[in-house]
């Protein structure tokens, strides 16, 4: 009996925190970051202050959880598609990055790349792992000639996957991005492969 008590509180627990994200992306994409309050977010998703301080610690956290979710979608559906052509890999790890942020819309991107954080650059999340272990699988299937480190030429991918992001979310989603992700990544790759 406790324990299914336990799974309902949990699941109502998660229900909320679900509903302030969701208001907080709403609000955020229509207004702009700044001026979205924790007062608005609670008060679209009709919850009190102090339960948004339960799930979150600030504004940001919010930002957080997008990054949390890229690194969840990335291992759970878009690695387990990946073959044995490491090129093709990377190609298709971009791909699934841009259509990511194409569902997320334009809005919500513009937050994540105009908030300052270094959740960006945690080496330590799954995306950057992944990349790098693509990159060495590249480089020792002979695909890639550089002598550049795996985590330089990783580094170099994102700082472009980034910069396409900013320049769409300035575009206000104007053009296709996972079109021109494509294409900037078939460049970048071009860099590396052997000709």
């Amino acid at each position: 009996m406790m324990a299914k008590k336990m799974t309902v509180r949990s699941l109502r627990a998660q229900k909320t925190k679900k509903k302030l994200f969701q208001s907080a992306a709403k609000l955020m994409d229509k207004y702009g970051y700044e001026n979205v309050t924790i007062e608005d977010i609670c008060r679209k998703a009709g919850v009190s202050i102090g339960a948004f301080y339960h799930y979150y610690n600030s504004k940001s956290d919010i930002i957080m959880e997008v990054f949390k979710q890229i690194d969840y979608y990335f291992e759970e559906m878009v690695a387990p598609g990946f073959t044995d052509d490491a090129v093709a890999n990377i190609k298709t790890f971009f791909h699934h990055y841009a259509q990511f942020h194409v569902n997320q819309g334009y809005g919500h991107t513009s937050m994540v790349v105009k908030i300052q954080n270094s959740f960006f650059l945690d080496k330590s999340r799954y995306i950057h792992i992944k990349l790098n272990e693509l990159v060495a699988s590249a480089k020792t299937q002979g695909a890639f000639i550089s002598d550049e480190n795996d985590e330089t030429i990783a580094d170099f991918f994102l700082v472009v996957a980034r910069g396409m992001l900013f320049d769409w979310s300035l575009a206000r989603g104007e053009y296709d991005l996972i079109e021109k992700m494509d294409a900037y990544i078939r460049l970048a790759i071009s860099s590396f492969a052997i000709q």
